[in-house]
């Protein structure tokens, strides 16, 4: 696993063995940040259900201004940390031992707003109707929370095999993209009863 572009461009990453994580492939995680293009640079970006940080990482070897790694495992966290010191970007990184479903209404209180979110929980969560329920819930939790700045794009990662909502209470879907096993649904602020909605910025 590689970063694919910017000041990191081919460095290794690390990826603990097995099942536990997995790491958004190389071609998915191209095809991303081309759709976001120019939404990265300078964007202050958090990284939900981080685990190795691929997609973080990227966004920081793109020339994002920050981000916000929240990682649950203590020892997916040290290699996170690795990741990061190898690439030379610690210092635009903050890595937090925290459950991302508890740390949407915390972080909006001591880190401010973020242009960029990546919520990507492990697939079998999708499956469970108790963890797809809490994951959408989540989901409308980060819109109310104050953490999503103007235009901010919510780039969700689940199996093709599972499907999400066209909208939430405070959340529309304005792009999907399909990569084998992984899809990216993009949403904005402006969901069913939302009054932000008509303001909404969607994902090119």
């Amino acid at each position: 696993m590689r970063v694919i572009a910017g000041s990191a461009r081919g460095t290794k990453l690390e990826c603990p063995p097995g099942n536990d994580v997995r790491p958004t492939p190389e071609m998915a995680r191209g095809a991303l940040f081309n759709i976001l293009r120019d939404a990265v640079e300078g964007a202050s970006v958090l990284d939900l259900f981080a685990g190795a940080g691929t997609v973080g990482i990227e966004a920081l070897s793109r020339g994002a201004k920050r981000c916000v790694f929240i990682e649950l495992s203590p020892r997916h966290k040290r290699l996170l940390d690795r990741n990061l010191e190898r690439t030379h970007l610690t210092d635009r990184a903050e890595v937090l031992l925290r459950d991302a479903f508890r740390c949407p209404e915390s972080l909006a209180r001591s880190r401010g707003g973020f242009d960029l979110v990546f919520v990507g929980p492990p697939f079998p969560l999708w499956r469970d109707p108790a963890g797809k329920a809490a994951l959408m819930a989540l989901l409308d939790r980060l819109a109310h929370s104050g953490l999503l700045n103007e235009g901010c794009i919510l780039v969700v990662q689940h199996d093709a095999k599972d499907l999400l909502p066209e909208s939430t209470a405070r959340l529309r879907r304005t792009d999907q993209r399909t990569y084998g096993r992984n899809v990216f649904s993009f949403y904005s602020r402006g969901g069913i009863g939302d009054p932000s909605r008509s303001s909404s910025a969607q994902a090119s």
